[in-house]
């Protein structure tokens, strides 16, 4: 028993013993290091700054004291030292304490941003500047620079109307909300310091090194009236000092179309033509089938043989797009240059984009006192526009194609009947070409280490020729033997700039410089438009309109508009503490009416560093809290010229049976007083970081009236005009804008922020005009004018429902002999509107007014990077906003349910079921109030960019001399949430007999990447 005993001792003491000396020799072999983390600019600890042994997961965090105890092995010899807003540095382990200073990081604090004429730590800041994180807006594959700003900024919106989606498009942006009814809207765009008309096609996005954009009205008016609506500004990269570096950028995406509803079927289609020829019989029967279809119509449904016109007009698209650049330099010269091909082939077929850019961006150091940058940008483009083509629309009940394989020219096999969509791809062609010119020339002069003169001149040059032929077999050139139209264009802007800038910084409490700007800039445009009918051979297009024997016409429009400018900007920083701004602008237009050729552009601003006060010294909470605010009128004017001066047209009449050639005035009557009108508004803004910059952002807040408000009204046609601008009225914008970044992890292996923007905007107009007696006008219907009304508001009957059997149709309000509308015949199916001042009957006083804006808009977006792999999630949403659905109420797109055409498949009223939300079909006419119907919420949330990337260890190929290998995936588009019936809720589809360039269905795209840098 003893034995046993000792034998169970022996076997626990032998592990033991091993455990023991197991951990002496863990111990002997390991040591204690100790130390304080501290911020090299004022000394001050630095808590929760993270310590890691190099190489390993052996790691601590300093404590409220910045100190730090972490035991490493004896073979260890650094540690990395990681701390938010503040450089990661790596000490070498020499003793068993360690000191370490961190620098702070002035890509944070002291980050450079350009402000216009000149640039500004962000820091230092006193207006509303926004900076676009490009890293995550190039992921959006599209050669529109403007789409990819979407969410990036608050208050920014991008505005996707005419054209914008398709291959080669380009959006629009609005800066909180519309200021303007009848004047300029839209953003300008500030390259390298250039005023550019027009968009920013012809920019490459991996050229850009920054975008910042002006919101405030202080910011904004060192461009006076140019900028009165928001000022983007890009700057393009440039050479650096130091080796030469090449990149190169490469991707391929695939598109796909994007919708969350369907079509009728082909039985589908054809019972909601019963049911239309039906609801028009007076014994509510059912049609004969001979009556209701073509003998085609009813071998394909008896063979269930339809047509999916989506499958036979899509197709998948692709983008190909290959960038390479070159940068490098010495002290003296510094180059940048780059190529690009962009190639975009859309999702209807004959809609491409092909663009070719070079760009070549030197800087020149002559001496100490003068150098000169040279910059030069060529584009090459060629677009082929999509035929008016609505997929959703054709009849699938016809067939596409001949027994024989070939299409047909009626699907439905009437003649004259609609044209089948493919024979119109076929017979129809839509091309333009162009080529833009850039350059820039900016020699500088530092007459004195505080004093710089700086001349700016530029040579923009953008000519363009479309062409366009319909043949004589298509459905729009049948009548005239084909059609041929060519469109050349020339716009030209020449600027030149003289700018004096002087900058002093006294002592540590004193700095200031002021900037003086003279400038000139003049912007022409030419336009000739050929237009011919009749082709006795069509085998050249449009390049045989010489042969035309038919009519021919040609129109020649040409325009220029001159402005010289004067402008003066001081700005002091007293004690790191307190910053002023005050600008001044002087504008000159020759557009304006004579007497009113100037106008004035005064702005200030002031900041306040809170954090920097000696109240707040000691709270360790607080990096940064600086209060702002900026008041300033900016002027704005009309987009087209001449509307001041008598202008004429040319018209050709018949005249005792001869052609004569006269003039007739042109429609808009001159107003030989018309002024700019202005724009004041006060912005308040408060940025912040927080908790050791764990948490950064901003609020601002801002108010602006516009006033003597650019409106048209209607003039007597015994005149020869139609209507004429003037001065009148107010409109306000107020509105709050949210920014807020949490770095929430940041580690050397693993970092994880989240960034998120929020914004509202409130549009209304404020006040009219006075009649003849003195009395406020309060709506103006001719121009949808309406006092206490946002611009463009929707004016409708609001919908109420469906008649159903049994209602009490002879007391309806809508069969009241009374109404605006009487409907005696009321029936059940029929649309319901609301009597909302409960009178019995339907009048102009039941009509309700929809805001089209949105209640707010914003994005959620977070970053994941471990090692080498990144994550980027983007979501993007819209609240409150409203449109009017034209697939449901108009005609051309299926919406009125004759089923004349297909269209959205709802669930219509039949009497055998009743429906409660969409009317009874009427082969006959579409049903009463159909508008109403079509206004529907158009809110929507977005997975906009889903990217995943990868980045090669460096030392995969460290003896290749390659710096950076990445690859990447992104998903864009890849979810949407929203009622709102359509391809997208950011834009309607187009009309199916135009041909304009509207409503480009949007996609969902796919792409993969792979950058390069040696």
């Amino acid at each position: 028993m003893k034995l046993k005993l000792f034998n169970q001792k022996i076997k626990i003491l032998i592990p033991l013993l091993f455990f023991l000396a197991s951990v002496v020799a863990m111990a002997q072999s390991q040591k204690t290091i100790t130390g304080t983390v501290l911020s090299a600019d004022d000394n001050m600890p630095l808590p929760g700054a993270s310590v890691i042994v190099k190489g390993t997961t052996n790691g601590v965090s300093t404590d409220f004291d910045g100190k730090f105890s972490i035991s490493v092995a004896n073979s260890a010899t650094t540690l990395t030292i990681s701390y938010i807003g503040f450089k990661t540095k790596d000490v070498a382990i020499t003793s068993n304490t360690i000191n370490v200073l961190l620098a702070v990081d002035a890509s944070t604090l002291d980050e450079v941003v350009v402000v216009g004429y000149g640039t500004q730590r962000k820091s230092d800041l006193v207006n509303a500047v926004g900076t676009a994180d490009l890293s995550k807006a190039v992921m959006t594959p599209t050669s529109d620079v403007t789409e990819m700003l979407r969410g990036r900024i608050a208050g920014l919106q991008v505005e996707v109307g005419g054209g914008t989606l398709r291959p080669g498009g380009s959006s629009e942006v609005i800066f909180r909300g519309r200021s303007s009814i009848e004047g300029n809207t839209s953003a300008i765009y500030v390259v390298d310091g250039i005023i550019r008309e027009g968009g920013i096609e012809d920019i490459n996005s991996d050229d850009i090194k920054s975008i910042e954009v002006l919101k405030d009205a202080s910011a904004q008016a060192i461009y006076g009236s140019r900028g009165a609506n928001g000022v983007i500004l890009i700057t393009t990269k440039r050479g650096t000092v130091g080796k030469v570096n090449v990149s190169y950028h490469g991707y391929v995406t695939t598109k796909n179309i994007e919708r969350n509803f369907d079509v009728y079927s082909g039985q589908e289609f054809a019972q909601l033509r019963r049911e239309a020829l039906r609801a028009d019989d007076a014994n509510d029967a059912y049609p004969g089938e001979t009556v209701a279809f073509t003998s085609v119509e009813l071998n394909n449904i008896a063979n269930n043989n339809f047509v999916d016109w989506e499958e036979e007009l899509l197709r998948t698209g692709t983008i190909n797009s290959q960038s390479i650049s070159v940068a490098g330099g010495t002290e003296l010269t510094k180059v940048y240059g780059s190529i690009n091909y962009f190639k975009e082939d859309g999702i209807i077929p004959t809609s491409s984009y092909a663009r070719k850019n070079l760009r070549l961006n030197v800087d020149q150091k002559i001496n100490d006192k003068f150098s000169v940058n040279f910059d030069l940008n060529l584009l090459n483009d060629d677009i082929d526009r999509a035929a008016a083509v609505n997929v959703i629309t054709f009849s699938p009940l016809g067939s596409a194609y001949n027994p024989d394989g070939s299409i047909t020219q009626f699907p439905d096999g009437e003649l004259g009947s609609a044209t089948n969509p493919l024979w119109n791809l076929r017979e129809q062609t839509n091309n333009e070409k162009g080529n833009d010119f850039v350059i820039n020339v900016t020699p500088t002069w530092q007459i004195t280490k505080n004093l710089q003169y700086q001349l700016k001149t530029n040579l923009t040059r953008k000519n363009s020729e479309r062409g366009q032929y319909q043949s004589s077999l298509s459905s729009a050139g049948d009548a005239d033997r084909g059609i041929a139209r060519i469109d050349n264009q020339l716009r030209e802007s020449y600027l030149i700039e003289n700018i004096l800038t002087y900058d002093k910084e006294f002592n540590a409490d004193h700095k200031f410089d002021l900037t003086l700007v003279q400038s000139s800039q003049e912007d022409k445009f030419s336009r000739t438009f050929t237009q011919a009918t009749g082709f006795p051979n069509e085998s050249l297009g449009y390049n045989g309109i010489t042969n035309a024997i038919g009519l021919v016409s040609v129109e020649r429009d040409q325009t220029s508009q001159r402005n010289a400018s004067f402008m003066g900007r001081a700005r002091y920083n007293l004690m790191d503490r307190y910053l002023f701004s005050a600008t001044y602008r002087a504008d000159g237009a020759s557009v304006n009416a004579s007497g009113n050729k100037w106008a004035h552009n005064p702005a200030a601003s002031f900041a306040w560093k809170i954090h920097n006060e000696s109240f707040l010294e000691d709270v360790d909470a607080i990096q940064e809290l600086k209060f702002r605010a900026s008041y300033g009128s900016l002027v704005n004017g009309l987009k087209q010229a001449y509307t001041s001066l008598f202008t004429a047209e040319g018209q050709n009449y018949i005249f005792d049976g001869e052609t004569a050639s006269g003039y007739s005035p042109s429609v808009v009557l001159p107003n030989l007083d018309l002024k700019y009108e202005k724009i004041t508004t006060l912005n308040l803004g408060l940025d912040y970081a927080l908790f050791n910059r764990f948490l950064t952002g901003s609020i601002e807040y801002y108010d602006s009236r516009t006033t003597n408000l650019l409106l048209r009204r209607p003039v007597p046609s015994i005149t020869g005009y139609q209507y004429t601008f003037f001065n009148a009225g107010e409109l306000q914008n107020s509105g709050i804008e949210l920014s807020l970044t949490a770095n929430l992890i940041n580690t050397d292996d693993f970092k994880w922020s989240v960034t998120t923007n929020w914004s509202n905007n409130k549009n209304e107009l404020i006040e009219l005009y006075n009649d003849g007696d003195g009395n406020p006008v309060l709506e103006d219907n001719a121009y949808n004018y309406y006092v206490g009304q946002p611009s463009r508001v929707i004016r409708h009957y609001q919908f109420d429902g469906i008649y159903q059997e049994g209602d009490d149709f002879a007391n309806a309000p809508q069969a009241n002999p009374d109404s605006a509308i009487p409907q005696p015949n009321l029936r059940s199916g029929d649309i319901r509107v609301k009597d909302v001042n409960n009178d019995g009957k339907i009048t102009q006083e039941d009509i309700v007014y929809t805001d089209p804006n949105p209640d707010w808009f914003g994005s959620l977006s977070s970053t994941v990077s471990y090692k080498g792999f990144d994550l980027l999630v983007d979501f993007y949403a819209v609240e409150g906003a409203t449109r009017v659905n034209p697939f449901l109420t108009d005609f051309n797109n299926g919406g009125t349910l004759q089923s004349r055409v297909n269209g959205v498949k709802v669930p219509y009223y039949t009497p055998e079921n009743p429906s409660t939300t969409y009317p009874r079909p009427s082969y006959t006419s579409p049903p009463q109030f159909l508008n109403s119907l079509g206004v529907k919420d158009a809110s929507y949330i977005r997975l906009r960019t889903l990217s995943l990337g990868y980045t090669l260890p460096q030392s995969v190929f460290t003896k290749l001399s390659i710096e950076e290998i990445k690859f990447y995936v992104t998903a864009t588009n890849l979810w949407t949430k929203t009622d709102y019936i359509g391809y997208s809720p950011e834009v309607n589809i187009r009309n199916t007999f135009s041909s304009a360039d509207t409503g480009y269905p949007d996609a969902r795209s796919l792409t993969f990447g792979v950058k390069v840098n040696l």
